[in-house]
């Protein structure tokens, strides 16, 4: 049987990954292989390397990945080997809880996923239920397709966990913090719900503001130069923020978030911190703030970031900075550690 290279979280404990020869998967009935193009490194995977996130090892780790179908089990239909594909990251839910009745199966107590529980796509090649497979729109890139997953991320947190959408509610303006990749992504699907985006950051975010500005956002703040508050009120003509979405992961991201929006104002959670996190909760309770976490994705986000993309309401290309190949791993980890870049991409080598 033909071998792939594969980056395997081999045991739990910091660190323990690593590059392996395994074996080439197979289809089975009602499944579907692809040839990975392109899996961005997410910090998810980066929490797993450091086992502050827990997966069920030994495993292939990667879960935003994308490329081109190349084998197809019995009973599949609908596809074709050519395709190009992304696969959704849920793999399997007990089926029968209220959170699958009602399409939250990111919230299963017994969601396994790819990545985590199956293996994912920093490899050759991956295999998937043909239901998680989703066909990418012609004018989207295999790398641009890889970012479907995060998207769709920030899909479910906006406009399903706190409903903004362009035809309903939208708040006037929304503050997202930090300018990383996941804060790009809040970016644009806050503003195809209608609502003007303002972007913090600091001084070390000159490169992710410049990003920011390629994908046409243009109120930027560097929270380390100016006095966020009355740059805000000024830019919102008095009006303040309703919604802030905390995307930087780190505690004074979120000690601003809560400082800065509106009483009765919403903050929407997505980035992950991996640790306990010091935050002044006093003014939530004095604001009357709702804090809202927003977890992974559903079937119906991945549809929504879909038709984003093909529609050109969000352009995840520009947000890929570098591509390596799967063998230089861990520089690509540190450099997504240095948070300087955009979204770092691996692929694997040509066989």
């Amino acid at each position: 049987m033909a071998a792939m290279k594969a980056l395997v979280k081999t045991q739990t404990g910091p660190g323990n990954l690593e590059l392996r020869d395994v074996a080439d998967p197979t289809p089975g009935p009602g499944e579907v292989v692809f040839r990975v193009g392109a899996t961005g490194i997410c910090g998810t995977d980066l929490h797993i390397q450091d086992d502050e996130y827990v997966v069920v090892p030994p495993v292939t780790i990667g879960h935003e990945t994308a490329g081109t179908i190349v084998a197809i089990g019995a009973g599949v239909t609908g596809l074709s080997l050519g395709d190009r594909v992304t696969a959704q990251t849920t793999i399997s839910t007990c089926g029968s809880c209220s959170f699958c009745a009602s399409g939250l199966l990111n919230l299963c107590p017994q969601r396994r996923w790819l990545g985590g529980h199956v293996d994912g796509g920093f490899a050759g090649y991956v295999k998937v239920p043909v239901a998680n497979i989703l066909l990418l729109p012609p004018t989207v890139t295999i790398e641009a397709g890889a970012l479907t997953e995060p998207l769709a991320c920030c899909v479910h947190g906006i406009m399903e966990v706190i409903g903004m959408s362009k035809e309903g509610w939208h708040p006037p303006f929304t503050v997202v913090s930090g300018p990383g990749p996941i804060g790009l992504l809040c970016a644009q699907v806050a503003r195809a719900a209608g609502s003007v985006v303002i972007i913090l950051g600091t001084g070390a975010d000159a490169s992710r503001f410049a990003l920011a500005r390629q994908l046409g956002f243009e109120d930027l703040i560097d929270v380390t130069r100016e006095n966020v508050t009355d740059v805000i009120r000024e830019r919102t003509g008095g009006l303040g923020v309703d919604v802030a979405i905390e995307a930087a992961g780190a505690p004074s991201s979120l000690d601003g978030c809560l400082a800065l929006v509106n009483r009765r104002g919403t903050v929407l959670q997505i980035g992950l911190y991996g640790r306990p996190a010091p935050v002044s909760v006093d003014v939530l309770v004095l604001k009357e703030i709702t804090l809202r976490g927003t977890f992974s994705s559903t079937p119906s986000s991945w549809i929504t970031a879909i038709d984003l993309m093909g529609s050109g309401q969000v352009d995840t290309l520009p947000l890929v900075t570098q591509v390596r190949p799967l063998e230089d791993w861990s520089a690509g980890f540190d450099s997504a550690r240095a948070k300087g870049e955009g979204k770092i991409v691996l692929t694997p080598s040509e066989r």
